[in-house]
């Protein structure tokens, strides 16, 4: 009989874990099936994470118009110092003219006259190079003078 007690149990046990884990696993699946037949909630925000931090003021059409204008000119005159460089001078006839580097090519030129149909030279001096590209003076000074 001692016998027939341990061996009831050992049977018992396994059936029984196996009892609860399918009970569990129908409670999960109740879970699941209970989060899709109710809708989800809204989002919002419920406080302003930037609370304190000063906030710019709403631009007006002039006021966005000139800082986009400002922008373009800042942008154009990146372009410039990034592709335009002023190596030298040459003094030819009495005449000084700049030696400028522009996108790889060199170019010698007077004062008054244009490069690429865009880049006007307005003055030459030993120092630097003023040109006007589109409407618009920019210096270049010499190169190793920066």
């Amino acid at each position: 009989m001692a016998t027939e007690r341990s061996s009831l149990p050992r049977l018992a046990l396994p059936a029984l874990l196996m009892l609860l884990l399918a009970a569990a696993a129908a409670g999960a699946e109740l879970l699941k099936l209970s989060r899709l037949q109710r809708p989800a909630p809204r989002f919002t925000v419920k406080r302003d994470l930037f609370a304190g931090a000063e906030a710019p003021a709403p631009a007006r059409n002039g006021d966005r118009a000139q800082a986009q204008s400002q922008n373009l000119q800042q942008s154009i005159a990146e372009e410039i110092a990034s592709s335009v460089s002023f190596e030298g001078i040459i003094l030819k006839g009495g005449r000084m003219l700049a030696l400028l580097n522009v996108s790889g090519e060199y170019h010698t030129v007077g004062e008054g006259e244009t490069i690429l149909d865009k880049i006007r030279v307005l003055a030459i001096t030993r120092e630097r190079v003023t040109i006007e590209y589109d409407g618009q003076p920019y210096e270049i000074r010499k190169k190793g003078e920066e």
